[in-house]
């Protein structure tokens, strides 16, 4: 029986939507989906490419980030099985909202299918309208929350971020929930299922701290905060790896600094510690070896350090025996003398666990995944009696969203996670009037096919929770009463 050009058609268009767990790179462009089919390349070329997964991803007072993917012909893009990306060129175009023409800003090719293109040189506080373009197919949003009609990967426009007008004070870098061993990236591994490095490649969660290290340091940043759940499960080797590649970007102590997360008290090699193994921790049954205080920092002890004329402050949250957190009497004493010798230095604290009611109503782990209520409330007390108490950023939900504070004005705020999608680090830039958050994406070509490839985690559930609304991951914070000098 013969087969129809259709068919074959039809076929590949099959294979190149359900190729579950595929490696997303050039090697499994058309070429890679027609081999076999008898297919030429005229055929190839023939199909309209998708271009989809657009997002704004990063906005800054002079710049703007936009991502997206291309597809073979057929793909859908929303949900299901990972997909795989296809090469294909790459433009830009934008110009003022209300101007009547756009212009061509960027031009390029992407051989991976990844598309990451910064457009720099804009003006604070300007709407611009935007397009970008693969392969004559105009770039189209996958997720609810960047479908939503005022998202400007709908609309189309987008709001550069005010400049601040106050003296520039420091600039330095935010990650979290690097989870240096983790095994498989969504927690599973049955089959094909589950994301996971290939075989001979670097571990998936190595490979993003060193691309993400690299990113800040050509960014020409020099400090850099990791806030939290450092290692998946609290292994010596865990240890030995994090320790490694961050002294690539400088010294502990003075240029890097970390903060503990729950699962940096796990039983070594067991991330677990809900139910009926967090009870024996408690009640002394397990013992659980506390590696974080012998190579980094003391159990229940912040940390200070200044960078230009900010004072940072680490605290930690993390009990042991407890998946949410807690901090005891003796860290909260110390934390109020601290901020009470210098209660106008304008001051950026760090904890893993979030603190406020906003993030225990809006997360499925509700009040037992957070700070203790009670310590959260002493906590947030404090800070809104301390002026220059500006911010509170924590990991652990692995999301990016900005909260509301129970207490006060200080902002607080939880970050995205830089094992997988959206993979990569927040940079803020304080001043007198205020600070600039923004988020960049690690940038290094693994680290860009890896988001590619975790923005299926979880059969593309995961991002709708992960990426958070634009002005989640970039926002000016202008301060009530400016910082004096």
């Amino acid at each position: 029986m013969s087969i129809s050009r259709r068919a074959y058609l039809s076929v590949a268009t099959l294979a190149a939507s359900s190729m579950a767990v595929a490696k997303t790179s050039g090697a499994y462009g058309l070429e890679y989906v027609t081999s076999g089919l008898g297919l030429t390349q005229s055929d190839s070329k023939s199909w309209q490419v998708l271009a989809s997964d657009l997002e704004v991803i990063t906005v800054t007072d002079t710049s703007v980030a936009f991502t997206w993917a291309t597809y073979a012909p057929g793909v859908q893009t929303a949900y299901g099985f990972i997909k795989p990306t296809v090469p294909s060129d790459e433009r830009v175009l934008l110009g003022p909202a209300d101007s009547t023409q756009l212009k061509l800003v960027h031009e390029g090719y992407s051989e991976s299918g990844y598309h990451h293109v910064v457009i720099d040189g804009l003006e604070p506080g300007q709407e611009y309208r935007f397009e970008c373009w693969s392969n004559n197919c105009r770039a189209v949003p996958s997720l609810n929350i960047t479908m939503s009609k005022t998202a400007p990967e709908k609309t189309g426009v987008v709001s550069t971020l005010p400049a601040l007008a106050g003296a520039h004070l420091a600039t330095f870098a935010l990650t979290n929930d690097t989870h240096i061993g983790k095994p498989n990236h969504d927690g599973i591994r049955i089959g094909n299922l589950g994301l996971s490095s290939d075989p001979g490649e670097q571990p998936f969660a190595s490979m993003q701290l060193q691309g993400l290290v690299d990113t800040v340091k050509a960014a020409g940043l020099d400090t850099l905060v990791v806030n939290g759940d450092c290692t998946d499960s609290n292994r010596p080797e865990e240890y030995d790896e994090l320790i490694r590649v961050l002294d690539t970007f400088g010294e502990f102590g003075k240029n890097w600094f970390v903060t503990r997360g729950n699962h940096d008290v796990h039983p070594p090699g067991l991330p677990n510690i809900n139910g009926f193994r967090g009870r024996g921790i408690r009640k002394g049954k397990t013992a659980v070896p506390d590696y974080f205080s012998q190579r980094l920092v003391p159990t229940q002890q912040h940390w200070s350090t200044r960078v230009g004329e900010v004072r940072l402050i680490g605290v930690d949250t993390a009990e042991f025996g407890y998946a949410g957190g807690r901090i005891n009497e003796r860290q909260m004493r110390a934390l109020r003398a601290e901020l009470a010798e210098d209660p106008e230095r304008p001051t950026i604290l760090f904890a893993h666990h979030p603190f406020t009611q906003d993030a225990v109503r809006s997360h499925f782990g509700g009040e037992a995944f957070m700070v203790e209520a009670q310590q959260a409330k002493v906590f947030q007390e404090i800070l809104a009696a301390t002026p220059g108490a500006k911010g509170v950023f924590a990991g652990h939900t692995h999301r990016s969203r900005r909260g509301i504070a129970d207490y006060g004005d200080t902002d607080f705020c939880e970050r995205g996670a830089a094992l997988g999608y959206p993979g990569g680090y927040t940079q803020i830039r304080v001043h007198t009037d205020g600070y600039q958050i923004s988020y960049h994406r690690t940038t290094t070509p693994q680290s860009l096919s890896w988001s590619t490839k975790t923005r299926w985690s979880m059969f593309g559930l995961e991002p709708e929770f992960m990426l958070g609304k634009i002005s989640d991951r970039n926002y000016v914070n202008f301060f009530k009463n400016k910082v004096p000098l």
